[in-house]
């Protein structure tokens, strides 16, 4: 970025190589698999791009690169007013149904990891969004508790009170499913 900003525009395509992964990776985790994503990757760098001149590091570009992912992210949730990312079928009175596939007999491995993975996306869609960037930050993008008390603008103490309560949450809406499993 501060290649960037001197003045050398090949910087900026640079930056936008090395980040765009994260940033499609960052986004769909934080709104779910929507069309917009493209949209709000792009809108990142625009952004980027015009922070040109009055950027200043404070730390790693990346960590403020996140706070710009969650930011749109966090907007696009509020304006789609928290619509789920993920719904259970319904039946003909509309109300929520299991799908059960009773044509497979026994789901191998990766079938079952799939499923975990789609409850577990679920069950991130249900808990609040500041729990919910928590745990993208940290279980997805690796960041330590420091590096996502910055890109959340909290202190590091509330940063882990705030995981504490998002795997709190994400348990409490996990046991049903695990309890079935189990038994």
């Amino acid at each position: 970025m501060l290649d960037f900003q001197a003045g050398n525009e090949s910087a900026f395509d640079e930056l936008v190589l090395a980040h765009q992964g994260m940033a499609f990776a960052v986004l769909r985790r934080v709104i779910g698999p929507n069309a917009t994503i493209e949209d709000l990757a792009q809108e990142a760098f625009i952004r980027v791009y015009r922070a040109r001149e009055s950027y200043v590091p404070k730390g790693k570009f990346s960590t403020w690169f996140y706070r710009i992912l969650f930011n749109l992210g966090l907007n696009e949730i509020r304006r789609n007013k928290r619509k789920p990312l993920y719904s259970m079928p319904k039946n003909d009175e509309g109300v929520e149904v299991e799908h059960v596939d009773h044509a497979a007999e026994a789901p191998s491995q990766g079938t079952h990891d799939a499923d975990w993975s789609d409850l577990v996306g679920a069950a991130l869609a249900k808990i609040p969004e500041n729990q919910r960037c928590a745990l993208v930050l940290q279980h997805y993008e690796g960041l330590d508790l420091t590096q996502i008390a910055e890109v959340l603008s909290i202190s590091t103490k509330a940063t882990k009170s705030l995981l504490h309560r998002a795997r709190e949450s994400m348990r409490h809406i996990l046991a049903p499913q695990r309890d079935a499993e189990n038994d």
